[in-house]
C-alpha cells in the first residue's frame, strides 16, 4: 500500500505541470458543458407557433339615418343638423352630398332652405349656413341633432331654447367665411362638421351616441319603374326642383333651377359631384304667412303643419307610391304610409325629404 502511494506521488511530482495547467482547463470545461446543458432552450421545432391576431369586426348593420349598411360602430352616431341656404348668390353649395338626408322647405320669399342630416360622414366644410327656422327644427327633433346655424327667427330662436335643442351656432372654431367677390356676406359663412360633432362630445358632453325608431328599409328592386323625370314646385321658377332618375344606377339627379330636361346638374362646389338621391319623399304640408314680427317690420317666418298627417308622394326605384305622412308629435319620426295603411319601405341610402307648400305641386306620371 506504501508503494503504491509511493509510486502515485512520484507521478505526480512528474506530471505536476500537467495537472497545475490542464486540469483546470477540463474542470472550467466540463462545468460549463453541465451549465449549457441545463440551461438550453427546447428546440423550436418541438413546440407548436401560436400566433395571435387583434379581430376588426367587419359586421355591418342598418344606418338609423337612412338604414345604409355601415360598421356598427357608426350605425348610431349622434346626427349634425345644418341649416344651409338656396338662395341663387349661394350655389353652388356644398356639403349636401355628404349628408345621410336632406330636409327641403320653402321660407320667406318663396326661397327654399336645406337642412342637412350628417352621421355617417362629417364633412370638414359645408354651406353656406343660414339661419334656423322653427318648422325645421322639429325634424331635427326626431334625431336630437346636434344644430348648426347661424342665427334664426325669433321663433326658431324661442324654440330652441325652450326644447333644450343641442345648439352648435356659438361653436365658433367651427365656423369660417370665404368672401367671394360680388357676393354679400351672409351667403359666405361655412361650418366643419365634424368640429361640431367633436365639440358636441367633448366641450359640452352630449352622448355620442342615440338611439330612435328608425325608417322602414328595403334593398333596391331586380327591376324598375318608367317615372323618371320629377319637378317640384314650391313657389317661383327659381327654386324649382328637378330630379331625372338614372336606372343603371337607380339614383335620382339633381338638376339646376331653372328646371328642365336639358338643366345643368346641381352640383358640389368642392368636389363637382351632382347631387344624387337614393329616396325622394315629398310630403305636401298646410302653411301660412304670419304677420310681421312687432317692431321690426320684417317679414315672419312661416307657420308651417309639420305635427299631424297630410299627403305624401315616395319615389323609389323609378316608381311612385302615393300616401300619407304622420307625425304625431315633434320628437316623434315622421312615417310614410301608403294607401292601405302599410308603412312605405325605402331604399337604403341618401334620402332627400321635399316638404312641398299646400300650393305646391308635383308633377311626375302616377303609376
Amino acid at each position: 500500500m506504501e508503494g503504491e502511494t509511493s509510486r502515485f506521488k512520484l507521478f505526480f511530482i512528474n506530471h505536476r505541470k500537467f495537472f497545475l495547467v490542464v486540469l483546470p482547463i477540463v474542470i472550467i470545461v466540463a462545468v460549463a458543458a453541465i451549465f449549457w446543458f441545463v440551461t438550453k432552450p427546447a428546440a423550436t421545432e418541438d413546440i407548436p407557433t401560436v400566433t395571435t391576431k387583434k379581430k376588426t369586426s367587419t359586421t355591418l348593420v342598418a344606418s338609423l339615418t337612412n338604414g345604409t349598411m355601415v360598421s356598427s360602430d357608426i350605425a348610431n352616431r349622434p346626427s349634425v343638423a345644418v341649416m344651409i341656404e338656396n338662395s341663387p348668390a349661394s350655389r353652388p353649395q356644398t356639403g349636401l352630398t355628404s349628408a345621410d338626408i336632406v330636409y327641403e322647405a320653402v321660407t320667406e320669399g318663396g326661397i327654399t332652405r336645406f337642412m342637412g342630416i350628417f352621421s355617417q360622414t362629417y364633412p370638414d366644410k359645408a354651406g353656406p349656413v343660414r339661419s334656423a327656422r322653427s318648422y325645421f327644427i322639429d325634424w331635427l327633433s326626431e334625431y336630437d341633432a346636434f344644430y348648426a346655424h347661424a342665427g334664426g327667427s325669433p321663433t326658431a330662436l324661442s324654440r330652441i331654447n325652450s326644447y333644450s335643442i343641442k345648439d352648435s351656432a356659438n361653436d365658433n372654431s367651427a365656423y369660417h367665411r370665404e368672401p367671394r367677390a360680388g357676393v354679400a356676406s351672409e351667403h359666405t359663412l361655412f361650418v366643419d362638421v365634424s368640429k361640431i360633432f367633436n365639440l358636441g362630445t367633448t366641450t359640452h358632453k352630449w352622448s355620442e351616441t342615440y338611439d330612435t325608431p328608425s325608417w322602414k328599409f328595403k334593398e333596391d328592386a331586380k327591376t324598375f319603374g318608367t317615372v323618371s323625370d320629377i319637378t317640384l314646385n314650391f313657389s317661383s321658377s327659381q327654386f324649382q326642383a328637378e330630379w331625372i332618375y338614372d336606372q343603371d344606377k337607380n339614383v335620382y339627379g339633381r338638376l339646376l333651377p331653372p328646371a328642365g330636361p336639358y338643366g345643368q346638374p346641381f352640383v358640389d362646389r368642392v368636389s363637382g359631384e351632382q347631387i344624387t338621391a337614393k329616396t325622394i319623399v315629398v310630403m305636401t304640408v298646410s302653411h301660412s304667412p304670419n304677420a310681421p314680427y312687432a317692431g321690426t317690420g320684417k317679414e315672419s317666418e312661416w307657420a308651417m303643419s309639420t305635427i299631424g298627417s297630410g299627403a305624401v308622394s315616395v319615389f323609389v326605384d323609378g316608381t311612385r307610391t302615393d300616401g300619407t305622412w304622420k307625425k304625431p308629435s315633434r320628437l316623434e319620426r315622421t312615417r310614410f304610409y301608403d294607401g292601405q295603411g302599410a308603412e312605405i319601405p325605402l331604399n337604403r341610402g341618401k334620402i332627400w325629404v321635399e316638404v312641398l307648400p299646400q300650393d305646391g305641386s308635383i308633377v311626375a306620371p302616377s303609376v
